[in-house]
């Protein structure tokens, strides 16, 4: 009982400690948006997406080309949002979007393995929970707020919709739906991880699901009003 106790303690900490070295992974993302100027931004985004086909269209797995290909015109429009971003609200939108997906992603973490409790959905993903998904959405909700007060004191503010709270929201929530989405996606095609291509925490897909959807929401809702 003892050992189990102390076996469960060691691989939360291990997995915190990856899961924070994951976050991490965000830090050269936001310098490259800070000191890349927009033709090079968008030849890196459009390598990414290169890298996230090439995981999606990975010889390893054979088969569910209809739903792969749905995977791929949804990277293409997350990737395309995310450029929007940069050409109309600067490198500080998308700073602001790399912040919610994160944040959202590392409290749902924390808080699930700190409190548990009923899963937000086992059929899909069986290790969230609700106390992590309104972890997520604390965390990602205190962060937009320090940005605001530090970042944002009146350069955007006046820009568009989402520091505004029900805009925050959403895409806060986006941010989920990106991750359940992915989840869902691997499911079905039968796989952990896209790839290896950062060990122990999968490939660049695993780590821009969230992003690429509140992208997505982002744009769209900038558009439609």
């Amino acid at each position: 009982m003892v050992s189990e106790v102390v076996r469960e303690k060691v691989s939360f900490n291990y997995d915190l400690l990856k899961r924070v070295l994951s976050g991490f992974l965000f830090a050269p993302m936001i310098a490259l948006v800070l000191i890349l100027s927009e033709s090079n931004f968008r030849i890196l985004c459009w390598f990414a997406y290169l890298v996230m086909a090439f995981e999606i269209f990975s010889p390893k797995v054979r088969g569910y080309y209809l739903i792969r290909s749905f995977a791929l015109v949804f990277c293409f429009f997350g990737m395309k949002s995310f450029i929007y971003c940069r050409q109309f609200f600067g490198p500080m939108g998308c700073i602001l979007l790399i912040c919610i997906s994160s944040f959202t992603d590392m409290g749902g973490y924390f808080f699930g393995r700190m409190f548990k409790g009923p899963k937000l959905c086992p059929k899909i993903s069986p290790n969230k929970t609700w106390s992590g998904f309104f972890g997520g959405v604390l965390l990602a909700n205190l962060c937009v707020l320090f940005i605001k007060d530090f970042f944002y004191p009146n350069s955007i503010s006046n820009s568009g919709f989402y520091l505004q709270f029900w805009g925050i929201e959403l895409l806060v929530l986006s941010a989920v739906c990106g991750d359940l989405l992915e989840s869902l996606f691997k499911r079905h095609i039968g796989v952990k991880d896209m790839s290896k291509l950062f060990p122990g925490h999968g490939g660049l897909l695993d780590r821009l699901d969230s992003l690429l959807m509140v992208s997505i929401v982002f744009a769209l809702i900038d558009i439609l009003l």
